[in-house]
């Protein structure tokens, strides 16, 4: 194995301002039932009356499952895209509940919306569906409107608005359409404070069984806020191009991988995290309009070997920019030469969700072709504050020369 030493960007990145990394330290000391304002500054912001604060958005989509599960005790399937986070059906499995998938539209990462019908007609017999996940991967907006209109109000709509955090669609704010939302705090999401989640809802039935839910959570202890400081730390400094090559470079870190992992720890945040979220509205402002910056000149500099998804265009808030190449061998090269060159674009996720091997067996053999062709042909495209022009022109001239000639 080769390795790259020298400026290497990150597919994604939310950077911390390390002063912020710096103030949370004190926070291990602090009592976890201190009064804090991030539950009120978020309930204000999204206009939500319930506000809940988890150790991961993984961990909120798990409580928010139980919670539904609790109100409609008979249903047991959460009905999600073929092609998204693998995060979203480990939270499925570790709510104790079960994956039921729709194909994902032709060059889109929404629901296929025809199957969607046929899904939810199936299930006015059946009644089986517990909820259905409206996702808004990498920030791009599902089209919440048709989707809710084709589902009706018999069954509730979770918004994964994990990586979509500040994204708004015609003055409504991504999140807070459905019935519950959340988001992640993760690395490299729209907003980070290296781990957390936020759930939000209206209902005050949700509101309720979810409050009894996490109020019985773990609490993060004096050890775990320390390794969170030292993780904050590091990240903040290791992300930056000029050092992201040795983390690369790091095996047991496993990078770029996609991992399926349902034994995730479920707690409420910690202060530590509530210190990483200092300025919290100002630093996702700052971050959307370097994004912003970055996806207009890929729509104007976009090569002809890529395509854009459809819904891309309704945000300026995507944390990394979806584009289709034209196949799987195209789309496997050019990773491999910004692998090389240290460019940070990326292929995502490696099958959809019916071929993860340790829940492939659940799906009887069944087939999305759509949500396949995106496993093979979709990359990413770094959209953060450390691209600089420079790096934006290389990526240029490695697509401009990657492309495969047709053979007749």
């Amino acid at each position: 194995m080769t390795v790259r030493i020298g400026r290497t960007l990150p597919p994604a990145a939310a950077p911390i301002p390390l002063s912020t990394v710096l103030r949370a330290l004190p926070s291990c000391f602090r009592p976890e039932n201190a009064e804090f304002l991030l539950e009120k500054e978020i309930k204000q912001k999204f206009g939500q009356p319930y506000c809940f604060l988890v150790s991961s958005g993984k961990a909120a989509l798990t409580l928010i499952l139980k919670a539904l599960h609790k109100l409609y005790p008979d249903r047991d399937e959460v009905l999600i895209p073929a092609f998204t986070c693998y995060s979203v059906p480990a939270a499925i499995k570790r709510a104790g509940l079960q994956v039921k998938l729709c194909d994902t539209g032709s060059h889109s990462l929404d629901f296929d919306k025809e199957q969607l019908k046929k899904l939810i007609q199936a299930d006015k017999k059946e009644k089986k569906i517990l909820c259905v996940l409206v996702t808004h991967l990498f920030g791009c907006p599902a089209d919440f409107t048709a989707i809710k209109q084709i589902v009706g109000e018999d069954i509730p709509l979770v918004e994964d608005a994990a990586q979509a955090m500040g994204t708004e669609i015609n003055g409504r704010k991504i999140g807070s359409l459905g019935d519950v939302g959340f988001f992640s705090l993760g690395r490299g999401k729209a907003l980070s404070t290296i781990e957390g989640g936020v759930i939000i809802s209206k209902r005050p039935d949700l509101g309720t069984e979810l409050n009894s839910l996490i109020k019985d959570l773990e609490i993060y202890t004096f050890s775990n806020k320390i390794k969170l400081v030292v993780k904050a730390i590091i990240t903040t400094l290791l992300q930056h191009p000029v050092l992201f090559w040795f983390p690369k470079a790091l095996p047991f870190l496993r990078l770029g991988e996609t991992l399926y992992e349902d034994d995730f720890p479920l707690r409420r945040l910690s202060p530590v995290q509530r210190g990483l979220a200092k300025n919290w509205p100002i630093r996702l402002k700052k971050h959307q309009k370097t994004r912003k910056n970055n996806i207009i000149f890929w729509e104007k500099h976009l090569p002809e070997i890529l395509s854009f998804i459809d819904s891309y265009r309704q945000s300026s808030n995507l944390i990394r920019l979806p584009v289709l190449a034209r196949s799987k061998k195209e789309r496997d090269v050019l990773c491999s030469r910004s692998e090389r060159h240290g460019l940070g674009v990326m292929a995502t996720y490696p099958t959809p969700i019916n071929e993860i091997p340790e829940i492939a067996g659940e799906f009887s053999g069944r087939k999305f072709p759509n949500a396949q062709k995106l496993a093979d042909c979709l990359m990413t495209l770094p959209v953060h504050e450390y691209m600089t022009e420079k790096d934006r022109l290389k990526i240029l001239h490695l697509c401009n020369r990657t492309a495969i000639p047709s053979r007749v």
